[in-house]
């Protein structure tokens, strides 16, 4: 496949993905705030999971999009980590109460259950590395590693509690996408074992 079928094919995924979000909220009628709360949600995962994938395959997008794809990759880990703040903003809204942004830790289920609050804290730091990662020379790509614990919270979050994840269709997708992202983190783990002998 050449490069415009190859661009043709991730847009109309892109588009079937968008459209799966889109029927999965809908599905369930909800009052607006609690709509806009799954919407951030579902919307910052994917965001965040196509922002991993678009690190490990810059080469593969520069070539196939044309650009420096790196950009795409900070964009999209921006609309991630400003969604995901927007979904906890108005989830609090929602429940009339501030402590939401703050980590239980009661039992291992409540704090696993309630892990996209941990999980957005990590994110955060993960990408504070980066911005002032020609500080942090040494130790900056450790830090952004963060991104893949945080990632794990949110897909056991969601799991656990998520109302669209409850949808058997979504649930494998999830699967999918998590198995991607440990993949893609070993992977990098391996690689750079590799460059070190």
């Amino acid at each position: 496949m050449d490069n415009i079928g190859w661009r043709r094919l991730i847009y109309l995924v892109l588009i079937l993905w968008i459209g799966l979000l889109l029927y999965s909220l809908f599905r369930i009628p909800a009052p607006a705030l609690y709509l806009a709360v799954r919407a951030t949600a579902l919307f910052s995962y994917t965001a965040v999971f196509l922002a991993i994938l678009s690190a490990e395959y810059l080469r593969e997008m520069r070539r196939l999009f044309g650009e420096p794809f790196l950009t795409v990759h900070h964009i999209l880990a921006v609309a991630g980590l400003l969604l995901m703040s927007l979904h906890a903003v108005l989830f609090a809204l929602l429940m009339r109460d501030i402590t939401v942004f703050l980590p239980r830790f009661d039992s291992l289920r409540i704090f696993l259950s309630l892990g996209g609050r941990p999980a957005l804290y990590l994110f955060a730091i993960a990408a504070l590395a980066a911005v002032v990662r020609g500080r942090i020379r040494h130790i900056w790509r450790t830090i952004h590693w963060l991104n893949y614990l945080a990632f794990a919270l949110a897909f056991v979050h969601s799991w656990l509690i998520g109302t669209d994840v409850s949808n058997l269709l979504l649930r494998s997708i999830w699967v999918v996408l998590a198995g991607i992202v440990l993949w893609v983190f070993i992977r990098k783990r391996l690689l750079q074992r590799r460059t070190r002998h």
